[in-house]
């Protein structure tokens, strides 16, 4: 992240101070506390940066700055993306312990019925099918 003054953005940009007043104006350039403005704010509103006149010497500087800048602004669209995965991973869980609560008490509501259903039953009379069984094979 990379701050610069207005004037410098004017010349990274290629835009007008009137055009780049205005759109900070109108919110859709942010400025920092300090009043300069980050490099990743001008690339995401105005895109890759204009190459400067060619009257003038060229410099490597420019070019490792616009490098350095997209390094930074992926960089930060990488984090971005990181915590965003981070905040769906920790909503996954909390789901899961629920949903894991909800079939602990589903599976102790299971048991408690069948026990019921356990000892409202009759007890096998002597003739049943599994009496017979039993003499049979014991």
């Amino acid at each position: 992240m990379s701050i610069v003054t207005v004037t410098k953005a004017i010349k990274l940009t290629g835009k007008s101070h009137a055009t780049i007043y205005r759109h900070i104006k109108s919110g859709k350039l942010s400025k920092s506390p300090d009043g300069g403005i980050d490099t990743a704010e001008l690339i995401r509103v105005y895109g890759e940066f204009k190459p400067e006149d060619s009257n003038k010497d060229k410099k490597e500087t420019p070019k490792s700055i616009k490098l350095n800048v997209n390094e930074i602004y992926q960089q930060e669209k990488s984090d971005t993306e990181i915590q965003h995965l981070r905040e769906q991973l920790e909503s996954l869980k909390s789901q899961l312990s629920k949903t894991e609560s909800q079939l602990e008490r589903s599976q102790e509501k299971e048991d408690k019925l069948l026990q019921l259903i356990e000892n409202r039953l009759p007890p096998p009379d002597e003739d049943s099918v599994v009496s017979r069984l039993k003499k049979k094979f014991l």
